[in-house]
């Protein structure tokens, strides 16, 4: 059995590979919205077959950050006010639940965790670090809120959102103002959590999550109207 099972576990830790690849490409910029993503390329790049580089493309068009059109293959999808507020709608509605149902859980040794999530995006931003290293730890901090609600098959789904979000996040005119928020909102987040105090921590998630919304929508408006 361990040697048929063997190819299968390769060819998927390959496809993760390769999906983790072109999803930083595209929340990078380096991808923009409308670019056709061509799996020779790819693979060649990557030295992997296509097959790999397929099944990754699917991965990603669940995920929202490329869209498969007949007669032209992958495509970077577009970003867009509609598409946004679909997104930020879908993370107002699942992660105040999840936080909710985390806070009814949640250890010591948990909120240890998510302190040290907070404190290592706070180090990151005072030294100044890279985007996507900012951007990781963000997620870091939120996902380690949620994880106690013991939902796996619902974090799946955030995870997902995440890495849409992360092309979202990045369009905010002013990422200094951003950071300074958010670090605030962070810290008034770990703080109601630390108290478990349920409806507080899920009323200011939902802040967090709504007031990003809110400038990422106007600025893609703003866009699409000058266009």
């Amino acid at each position: 059995m361990a040697t048929t099972d063997k190819p299968l576990l390769q060819r998927q830790t390959v496809t993760a590979m390769v999906a983790e690849y072109i999803a930083a490409r595209i929340i990078g910029g380096d991808y923009p919205g409308g670019h056709q993503i061509r799996q020779e390329a790819i693979a060649a790049e990557l030295g992997v077959s296509r097959i790999p580089v397929r099944e990754a493309l699917l991965q990603l068009e669940a995920d929202g950050l490329v869209v498969i059109r007949t007669h032209r293959g992958a495509v970077v999808s577009e970003l867009s006010a509609d598409d946004a507020i679909d997104l930020f709608d879908a993370r107002l509605l699942l992660e105040p639940f999840l936080v909710e149902k985390a806070i009814g859980h949640v250890t010591d040794q948990d909120i240890a965790t998510i302190e040290k999530s907070m404190r290592a995006y706070e180090a990151a931003i005072a030294r100044g670090d890279d985007p996507k290293d900012l951007s990781r730890l963000n997620w870091a901090f939120h996902t380690a809120l949620l994880e106690p609600s013991m939902r796996p098959r619902s974090m799946a789904v955030v995870q997902a959102l995440y890495n849409s979000a992360d092309r979202y996040l990045r369009l905010q005119i002013e990422p200094a103002k951003a950071q300074a928020k958010a670090l605030q909102e962070h810290r008034e987040l770990f703080e109601a959590y630390r108290r478990k105090d349920i409806a507080e921590t899920a009323r200011l998630l939902r802040k967090h999550i709504a007031d990003a919304a809110g400038e990422i929508v106007s600025q893609l408006r703003r866009s699409e109207t000058a266009a």
